[in-house]
């Protein structure tokens, strides 16, 4: 088969290490895979080609296009309705190079005219899979509605809610349009296959007009297990200067209250008060610190407990936090699937999250607590557990349970069995 794997990233970020894992699967299974992105990290001496030729990776558009289409997309409330010559030559390079499959992952990210591209699959009587890596494929605009507890999505989105964050518009609600164009296109698709990266995402997306799509299916993102295990750590603690604390750790690409910033904080001063009675009752209990690794604006100020580390493209030093950490907290109260929670548990890491959307699929048994309530007070009371206890009394199960669920070999397997399925 030749496949070719279309996403805002490649090699970076989450989704973008999904393509990448998925891409190796299929060459060790004698596939050909190509790859379109529009922006990340290639491998060594494989640079891009011009269409027509066998190009391995190919790079869509430019960066003025992509805050060109970031800038109407603010304006006008549109989002995958720009860069119409982008989408043009890339449909040049899938009429060269003629894959059996081309597969969507993250297109949202200001780089490609979704309606043009599912029209030209659609004439061509291409098969498609789409990984649902959040809700923007079957939603008007939105990526996540949870917390907005908008379900319109499920007739027909009108007046959106979320009308200020994921993507922001400045002066339109093109919502409805933006939900007609995506039943419109989808449906066209007569060899369409639907993943969801979780059991909550793909039981939502059933009940969206993607429900009659030839396919529907749950494949879990894929860990890569060799790099993802637990490591020795006492030298990267002593360089954090985090030698004899209690490590509370999380992992985010950029922080925002999305990903539970503000609840951090307030952690923060929570552990600080119990710290403070802790001493006066003469207790020794480790210092807890919380270590979050990810990129945050400038100004914000922290506590003293709280360290704020740079984040990074390094899976190698990835796994080398996670196993530094001795709980992984998640407070991010929707997530599709919520890679970093599988790369702690990997690293033998216990994970604290709410018990919401996706993650109560993650935390398995012995692996960590779930809190039902949404409450920093019920997380607060599972890091005291898992302090109590200690990393060792979770740290099997843990590792256990992520070798089960979440290797890349299986799920990139699980991909290739579809791809097979649609061609048949």
């Amino acid at each position: 088969m030749k496949i070719l794997l279309i996403n805002e990233v490649y090699g970076i970020l989450s989704t973008g290490r999904t393509v990448k894992e998925i891409q190796t699967r299929l060459i060790q299974q004698g596939h050909s895979c190509l790859v379109a992105y529009a922006y990340g990290k290639q491998e060594a001496g494989t640079g891009n080609e011009k269409p027509g030729g066998r190009a391995q990776y190919y790079v869509i558009g430019s960066a003025l296009d992509r805050k060109l289409h970031a800038l109407g997309s603010r304006i006008f409330g549109l989002q995958g309705y720009f860069s119409g010559m982008a989408t043009r030559r890339l449909i040049r390079y899938i009429r060269d190079q003629k894959p059996d499959v081309v597969q969507l992952g993250n297109v949202h990210g200001n780089y490609l005219n979704l309606n043009m591209l599912l029209k030209y699959l659609a004439d061509q009587d291409i098969p498609v899979l789409i990984i649902l890596h959040d809700c923007w494929f079957y939603t008007g605009r939105c990526t996540h509605y949870t917390v907005n507890r908008c379900y319109q999505w499920r007739e027909g989105c009108r007046k959106c809610p979320n009308n200020r964050n994921t993507p922001p518009s400045w002066f339109f609600d093109c919502s409805s349009r933006m939900w007609k164009d995506k039943k419109k296109y989808f449906t066209r698709l007569r060899r369409l296959a639907v993943v969801g990266v979780s059991e909550w995402i793909t039981a939502q997306a059933r009940e969206s007009f993607l429900k009659d799509a030839f396919l529907v299916k749950r494949i879990y993102n894929g860990i890569d297990l060799e790099v993802f295990k637990p490591r020795e750590t006492e030298s990267l603690r002593k360089e954090l200067g985090l030698e004899g604390k209690f490590v509370i750790l999380s992992v985010a690409s950029i922080w925002g209250n999305a990903k539970g910033l503000k609840g951090f904080l307030k952690l923060a001063r929570l552990l600080e008060i119990e710290r403070e009675r802790s001493l006066r009752e003469g207790k020794a209990e480790k210092e807890c610190v919380i270590l979050l690794v990810g990129t945050m604006e400038p100004g914000i100020k922290v506590p003293v407990n709280v360290r704020v580390i740079p984040a990074t493209d390094s899976t190698e030093a990835l796994a080398g936090l996670y196993s530094a950490g001795d709980v992984y907290a998640s407070l991010s109260r929707e997530e599709s699937f919520g890679k970093t929670v599988a790369e702690a548990l990997a690293c033998g890491t216990p994970v604290i999250a709410f018990s919401s959307t996706a993650l109560p699929e993650l935390v398995g048994k012995d692996c960590g607590y779930l809190v039902t309530d949404h409450s920093l007070k019920g997380i607060f009371h599972g890091i005291k557990e898992v302090r109590g206890k200690g990393k060792e009394y979770y740290s099997r199960h843990c590792v256990s349970y992520a070798r089960e669920h979440f290797s890349k070999e299986l799920c990139g397997q699980e991909y290739i069995n579809t791809y097979k399925e649609l061609l048949s």
